[in-house]
């Protein structure tokens, strides 16, 4: 075992010397695989390696400047050795990787995806991708990463290839040509011998003998050469088969020789037209491919199919007109064409659909790529501008969009210069189009040798981002408007049971100003009896469940009906955290519904044009009415399921996920679900409303309602990102932590243990922004929040309020020596230096922390100690911490 791991390792190590690379110079053609895979997968580390035996050497690296690490040390390493993917999404909690140096120091990985790239065979090196925090990798992304991987393994092994390639056209080239020169000057010296023998009949036997040794000289060059000679008598049977045509079309001479040439390797969609051009070829001596290089399909012995490049010529033996043609397969060489053509439409694929803007020029700054994002932002394409005319054509502007950009300053013209960009904010406005907001970054691009060979800039869209809080706003305004005008019950109920939204229907319906309602219980609006007959809905969508219900009210005399839908809302760890409220005056719709029943073909027209899946079970759980949406959506017409259950119709898989809520309303409930739909790799998120039909106080059927609820829950799910989410660390925000809070004095008055709040913040970060200037405070900012979020449990909460303010709520605090065990471990994390973009910075944090005992939390109160607590430890000296209990003083 030891001894064939020797020779595989020996192997390896020479198909990475083969390769010549080690120690040689970086070269564009590599970098912009590791920044289109840093700019991918949004990591800050992408890295091309190679492994030999003692250390891991980077022929590429985007965002990291050591040039190698040792063997014992890489990750890529492991990769090598088992010749596959590696993805280690946690390194720390990974004991393979835990303890290693890169994890424990920098450049701090805890993410790592690599995928081994190949030479003759031989893992010789990855592509790989690092993070300085935890996260997940999916299979999309594993795939995109090995394609990517292809592209550097054929980027590795193109000089080889290409050199083998042309080495061995030159030699065949050569050879052909010599071939032929030999075949012309013995075709002259024949002739010259035949003009002879007609006055020299004395030497004939002589000249007899020359000539049978030039035919045997002719046949020994046919046999030695690499391509295939075949030779066809006038009626296209086959007089000569080299050895070379032997190994290519895989007849032997003996089966090859006396038989058509179009039974053997002619397809039979092509014997027609080759038997036709033979037979004008004999009779008028004119063809389209005699003495032309062609390229066409061929028959091996085996039926496989491949591509030749023949060249035809014509030559009379025995007074007989007879053609001879040598062939090479190409097949290999179209196949290799064929990979690089599509490798290269594969980046162009990911360049047009990546969502970043990137434009690049040549060295006399003709611009040579704008890809979709840069068109879509610009409104047009590139075009033939002088650099100085580039920000007049291009709308281009400071930051605030009012200033013009001097030529100097365009983001492409200062990399064409020689510099590098990183992260300039600069603004888009064409004429008539809304203005962007982007973060330009580029560098040169250059030859190994050093020559300026041009420059690339990506630009990344940051409007959406400055703007999120803007639409937010917007987005409530737009919420309230639409709900004033639905003729439907809304509210908003938050984790604590208070209102915090209602709409002047509800409001109305409560009889009660909105100042009486808003922020208080939901018990207070409601009468004892009343509140008991929603408890148990109320329960449910505590929990994080759905419950959708029907009520009957009285008023002035006549009995309305409501259906009321409580709607869990989940925070960002998918907590409940509140729940919307939805009643729908639904008295119109159940008298409908009776009349409907009673006018078969008036519903089915109805149905069959609005998007929703409508159908009707009747008493013994069958379709009794399915509309034409069922076709569409399901791919079964609605006639075909009629008369048999859902399972029947659809099968198992369909009926599980809608088994519980339609057992419901067959017990007489009126209840809804979400379920997928899945036709054809198109995934609805389907929501499925039952109602059961009740006549004379019994389940007579159930009504199906299914709406395509995709792009509603696609949106829930942005705009409650948005709100809770600062976007520069990723971490919750003011808003979040002050929900958890709440949430937090809730369950201190249902008797958890104590909870402790800390206040931070960075020291002297105004230093740190005056001297580094802001993107490095930003970059401080980014790493001192990862570090918060790994000396603290998964089940606590760091948050950002502002600037270089952090919080972090802990819950199920046993003592205060907990609480400062916390400290000591934030002040020893934050205390390790900081390695941010080449340069190593100490950083410090003072903590103040609020403890609240005793089984009750009050948030103001609790906050109000943090903070005098913060003051306390700031005046003991930074970098240190104090605690105060909550009523207690410094």
């Amino acid at each position: 075992m030891l001894m064939t791991k020797t020779i595989s390792e020996t192997s390896r190590l020479a198909a990475l010397t083969a390769l010549d690379l080690l120690d040689t110079r970086p070269e564009p053609r590599f970098d912009r695989y590791t920044r289109l895979a840093a700019m991918t997968f949004g990591v800050p580390i992408a890295l091309i390696t190679l492994v030999d035996d003692k250390r891991q050497w980077f022929k590429s690296r985007c965002g990291l400047d050591v040039e190698q690490t040792a063997r014992e040390d890489a990750f890529c390493a492991h990769t090598v050795a088992q010749r596959e993917m590696l993805v280690v999404e946690d390194a720390a909690a990974d004991p393979r990787f835990a303890d290693n140096p890169l994890v424990t120091g920098g450049p701090h990985i805890r993410f790592y995806a690599g995928q081994p790239v190949f030479c003759d065979g031989q893992a010789v090196g990855t592509l790989c991708i690092v993070d300085r925090n935890p996260r997940r990798f999916d299979d999309a992304q594993r795939q995109c990463l090995r394609d990517l991987a292809d592209l550097v393994e054929v980027e590795l092994n193109q000089a080889r290839v290409t050199t083998a390639r042309v080495m061995a056209e030159q030699a065949l080239k050569s050879l052909n040509a010599e071939l032929e020169l030999r075949m012309s000057q013995r075709t002259a010296e024949l002739e010259a011998r035949l003009a002879d023998l007609s006055t020299e009949i004395a030497h004939r036997k002589a000249t007899e003998t020359l000539l049978r040794d030039a035919e045997s000289w002719t046949r020994a060059v046919v046999a030695t050469s690499y391509s295939a000679f075949v030779g066809t008598d006038p009626e296209g049977r086959i007089t000569e088969w080299n050895p070379a045509a032997e190994r290519i079309f895989g007849w032997n001479r003996s089966e090859a020789v006396g038989r058509p040439l179009a039974d053997l390797i002619v397809p039979e969609e092509l014997r027609a037209a080759h038997a036709a051009g033979m037979r004008r070829f004999l009779e008028t001596d004119c063809s389209t491919i005699v003495d032309r290089q062609i390229e066409l399909p061929a028959l091996t012995a085996s039926g496989r199919r491949i591509a030749v490049e023949m060249k035809v010529g014509a030559y009379e033996w025995q007074g007989r007109r007879c053609i001879g043609a040598f062939l090479d397969d190409v097949s290999e060489r179209n196949r290799t064409r064929q990979q690089l053509d599509e490798k290269q439409e594969l980046l162009d694929a990911v360049l047009e659909s990546i969502d970043v803007a990137v434009v690049a020029c040549d060295a006399e700054g003709n611009l040579t790529l704008f890809n979709k994002k840069a068109r879509t932002l610009h409104g047009l394409d590139r075009a033939c501008v002088k650099t100085a005319g580039w920000p007049t054509h291009y709308a281009l502007y400071e930051a605030d969009g009012h200033t013009p950009l001097a030529p100097d300053e365009v983001p492409l013209a200062r990399v064409l210069r020689g510099g590098v960009v990183r992260e300039q904010a600069m603004a888009i406005a064409p004429p008539g189009r809304p203005a962007a907001t982007l973060l330009a970054s580029g560098r040169p691009l250059k030859s190994a040798n050093g020559r300026m060979l041009g420059a690339v800039v990506a630009m990344t869209d940051i409007t959406e981002r400055n703007t999120a809080r803007e639409r937010l706003e917007a987005s409530e305004r737009r919420l309230r408007a639409i709900t004033e005008n639905l003729p439907a019950l809304i509210g908003k109920v938050n984790a604590a049971g208070r209102f915090v939204f209602l709409n002047g229907r509800a409001i109305q319906f409560y009889g009660k100003p909105a100042e009486a309602l808003i922020g208080h219980d939901v018990r207070d609006a409601y009468s004892e009896h009343e509140y008991a007959k929603l408890e148990p809905h109320l329960r449910r969508v505590h929990a994080g469940e759905c419950s959708t219900f029907e009520d009957v009210i009285e008023v002035n005399g006549r009995q309305l009906y409501y259906q009321c839908m409580f709607v869990p809302q989940r925070a960002l760890d998918g907590t409940p955290d509140g729940y919307y409220a939805m009643a729908f005056d639904m008295t119109a719709r159940r008298l409908s519904e009776l009349r409907q029943a009673e006018s078969e073909e008036r519903l089915r027209t109805i149905t069959d044009n609005v998007p929703v899946l409508i159908a009707h079970l009747d008493a013994d759980r069958r379709y009794a009415f399915a509309n034409a949406v069922h076709a569409s959506w399901l791919g079964v017409p609605p006639e075909r399921i009629l008369g048999l259950t859902v399972e029947e119709a659809f099968g198992p898989a369909f009926y599980a996920p809608q088994a519980r809520a339609l057992e419901q309303a067959w017990l007489g409930n009126a209840s809804q679900c979400e379920h997928e739909i899945v036709r054809k790799n198109h995934t609805r998120i389907a929501h499925s409303t039952f109602l059961p039909q009740m006549r004379d106080g019994r389940v007579a059927g159930v009504y199906i309602l299914t709406t395509d609820a995709t792009a509603s829950r696609m949106h829930e799910r942005s705009l409650h990102a948005l709100a809770h989410t600062d976007p520069l660390t990723q971490l919750p925000n003011r808003r979040r932590f002050e929900q958890a809070l709440e949430g937090a004095a809730s369950r201190s008055r249902q008797g958890d243990r104590d909870c402790a709040l800390l206040y931070l913040d960075v020291d002297f970060f105004k230093q740190i922004n005056d001297r580094y200037g802001h993107a490095t405070g930003d970059d401080v900012l980014v790493e001192f929040a990862r570090r918060l979020r790994t000396s603290v449990r998964s089940t606590d909460l760091v948050a950002r309020l502002a600037g270089d303010e952090f919080t972090v709520l802990l819950h199920d605090v046993r003592s205060e020596a907990d609480v400062e065990r916390v400290a000591r471990k934030i002040l020893d994390a934050i205390a390790e230096p900081f390695a941010l973009a080449g340069r190593t910075l100490k950083v410090g944090t003072t903590i103040g922390i609020g403890l609240a005992s005793g089984g009750s939390v009050d948030p103001r109160a609790l906050m109000e100690t943090a903070d005098r607590a913060l003051y306390a430890a700031k005046e003991a000296g930074r970098h240190t911490y104090a605690v105060l209990h909550t009523g207690e003083y410094a």
